[in-house]
């Protein structure tokens, strides 16, 4: 089941990026922000049910940057 969570977390990160590549999201898009987010929260829930503490921190961060973007799009979205 968490290594399930992991690779969702993981594909969700992979085709947030994928789109960027391909030009179909901007990096500033909520959907770009929101794979971000869930990715990175998916991961470290992976990460924390099998002691993976050493990439705990980056996903943590990750989860932090994305989730200011998420509010940062609402923000923009809203002075519009």
């Amino acid at each position: 089941m968490y290594t399930l969570i992991g690779i969702i977390g993981g594909l969700f990160i992979l085709l947030g990026f994928y789109r960027i590549s391909i030009g179909k999201w901007t990096g500033k898009s909520f959907w770009y922000e929101f794979d971000n987010l869930f990715g990175a929260i998916f991961i470290l829930i992976y990460q924390l049910h099998f002691h993976v503490y050493v990439s705990v921190v980056l996903n943590v961060i990750w989860a932090i940057v994305a989730f200011r973007g998420v509010v940062s799009y609402r923000e923009r979205r809203k002075s519009r």
